[in-house]
């Protein structure tokens, strides 16, 4: 190969007419408040820059939304996982774990479309992948107590792909049926949405 057709070939890739894929999330979270309460959350309807689901001013590591629950003009995205991670306000006293553990087990997760029933309905202790939550305080000081060990890991694989096609309205729900949990208060649960995104250069 000529070097000039070798150069010109190694410039090709990064834009094209034809678009390109990519290994993509669509996240956002939910600051949980128990004490006013508000147990139902709405994600991905607040885009970055604006205020909503109590943040004053939706910054890019709460979401990455650009639009109102909405996929772009020019998109396709396939969600293959979601990935659920959760975040304290602060350092916890040991029973808040016991009240984490109930919120795992009463948090629900949907995913709506419009004009549609839910599409994927699961239990937050689900999606973290925790089927065993039992802590225990040791009768004698210093025993140290073996458990079951589940594989807790907060990413949960779809065996049918959600798809998102461009101008597709969606939203994520988030409700708490358990109240008073108080000691969680201002923790934020992140949902993403990953899989595989489809765009215009």
């Amino acid at each position: 190969m000529p070097r000039s057709r070798a150069i010109e070939a190694f410039q090709q890739g990064t834009y094209g007419q034809s678009g390109e894929k990519l290994d993509f999330s669509y996240y956002d979270c939910a600051k949980l408040d128990y004490t006013t309460p508000v147990l139902a959350h709405r994600l991905f309807v607040t885009p970055v820059g604006q205020s909503g689901g109590g943040f004053t001013n939706k910054t890019l590591d709460i979401t990455n939304m650009k639009s109102a629950g909405i996929i772009p003009q020019g998109q396709h995205h396939t969600v293959r996982f979601l990935k659920v991670m959760y975040s304290p306000a602060a350092v916890k006293a040991t029973a808040a774990l016991v009240a984490f553990y109930r919120a795992m087990a009463s948090i629900v997760v949907e995913v709506v479309l419009s004009n549609k029933d839910q599409i994927g309905q699961w239990t937050l202790q689900e999606l973290m992948g925790a089927a065993t939550l039992f802590p225990v305080t040791p009768t004698t000081p210093g025993d140290n107590i073996g458990q079951i060990q589940p594989r807790y890991h907060g990413i949960f694989p779809l065996n049918d792909p959600i798809i998102l096609a461009a101008q597709t309205t969606f939203e994520v729900r988030v409700t708490c049926f358990t109240a008073g949990l108080t000691t969680l208060d201002g923790d934020y649960l992140r949902v993403a949405l990953a899989g595989t995104l489809r765009r215009l250069s």
